[in-house]
């Protein structure tokens, strides 16, 4: 182990066990990723007061009754954000007692929003701490509609609030296996959208019709028409998941009347039509790692696809989409982004400064003055794969980095030194 994490941890340790978490903290000799104009600052020093980051400078002198850890110029990154995740909604894959991702068998599509479902307890959290993640967009996953449901944001705190924002999008499905939820063509599921989001501005005009049963039948539940005329409003995105670059094109097309707020996830041929995407200012929201061929609308996917779409002028955000299989990889993704050509900044703007714009989150994703420390202490750099964060800070407050799998590996790692039960020897 090195001695700046020996330092580090033990520091820490003392702090914690002696009750002085003290309200203010000066982080100092830290090679600070600010992600702002002023870079990366080497032997930069961070005043820390209340939850939120008061300096950042190469010298800041306090009192000798501040807290100092000195971190050997260690990287400091703000805490990562995770563009789209299942976190909270699911435990086991495939097990449906232990999903809440999505809704089958209602009238229940735009309209529905898992938040009240999500399991701020769960194994998964510690998990997803340990790979430098501090807030992740929650999104449902189709069941009987195209519609999945509403995203929301999680602030993965140990204590305080959970659920920072309950809505934040409607998620719609336009992938090649999803076309069979509305008919068979994907041409009948845009022509569901179209019709959606029609009658949802036919509601908002007037509400009492659908409550009076005036005119023509309403197809849709009241819940997904409020929720679509949010999306009419431009309150919140349409986060419109799609991969072949031709359906993108159709939907774009297909929807530009409406002058929507659109994202689009998964997007493997997105490069394909960059221009356009830049043109319209469309974000693109990507799991780097996902570029098999799986499918017939994915035979473009590339491992340049960031790459080429930054290189365009499009804003890029990662995600890590499936839990169950990427739950480690939201990092690793972004290294793989620079292997193919996105710059090293770039990629760490795609999971920091880019998500906490795409997601309306204020003072975070920078380290700043005025910004929430919430941030991450690397032992090496963040975007190689044989790196790890030694400390995580959420609001101010350091946070536990032991989860199930540590706990379980420290318990097991040796089994015959007589203080583990006989069974398991």
């Amino acid at each position: 182990m090195k001695t700046g994490l020996v330092l580090l941890v033990f520091v820490t340790n003392v702090l914690m066990a002696s009750g002085a978490m003290a309200q203010t903290l000066l982080l100092k000799n830290a090679r600070l990723v600010t992600m702002s104009e002023m870079g990366i600052v080497d032997a930069g020093s961070m005043l820390v007061k209340d939850g939120v980051i008061e300096e950042v400078s190469t010298r800041i002198e306090v009192s000798a009754d501040i807290a100092v850890i000195d971190l050997k110029n260690q990287f400091v990154t703000p805490g990562l954000i995770d563009s789209a995740s299942q976190l909270g909604l699911i435990d086991v894959n495939n097990f449906a007692s232990k999903t809440d991702n999505q809704v089958k068998g209602l009238a229940l599509g735009a309209g529905f929003s898992p938040v009240m479902a999500i399991n701020r307890y769960s194994s998964m959290i510690s998990m997803v701490r340990n790979e430098g993640i501090t807030r992740a967009h929650i999104k449902p996953v189709p069941g009987s509609s195209i519609f999945a449901g509403q995203g929301a944001m999680i602030h993965l705190v140990d204590k305080g609030q959970f659920v920072t924002d309950k809505f934040q999008a409607v998620h719609v499905y336009l992938r090649e296996s999803d076309k069979t939820l509305a008919g068979g063509s994907r041409a009948a599921a845009l022509a569901e959208v179209i019709d959606s989001l029609q009658e949802a501005n036919r509601y908002r005009q007037n509400p009492a019709d659908f409550r009076k049963a005036k005119g023509r039948e309403f197809r849709q539940s009241e819940a997904d028409l409020i929720s679509l005329a949010s999306v009419l409003d431009r309150g919140v995105p349409l986060v419109v998941h799609v991969d072949r670059a031709a359906d993108i094109e159709n939907m774009l097309s297909a929807l530009g009347s409406f002058e929507l707020k659109i994202y689009l996830a998964g997007a493997r041929e997105a490069w394909k039509v960059k221009a356009l995407l830049a043109d319209l200012r469309i974000p693109v929201i990507i799991n780097v790692l996902d570029n098999l061929p799986s499918r017939f609308d994915r035979l473009g996917a590339r491992l340049d696809n960031a790459a080429l779409l930054v290189e365009a002028g499009v804003t890029v955000a990662f995600m890590t989409d499936d839990l169950t299989r990427n739950t480690r990889n939201l990092t690793q993704g972004a290294g793989v982004a620079v292997a193919y050509g996105l710059s090293w900044q770039e990629a760490m703007k795609a999971i920091t400064v880019s998500p906490a714009s795409l997601w309306g989150l204020e003072n975070t994703g920078r380290l700043v003055p005025g910004f929430a420390a919430d941030l991450v202490v690397w032992d090496g750099d963040p975007l190689e794969v044989t790196s790890s964060p030694v400390r995580m800070m959420i609001g101010g407050s350091w946070i536990e980095l032991r989860g199930r799998q540590e706990l379980l590996r420290d318990r097991y790692s040796d089994l015959h030194d007589g203080k583990v039960p006989f069974g398991y020897r």
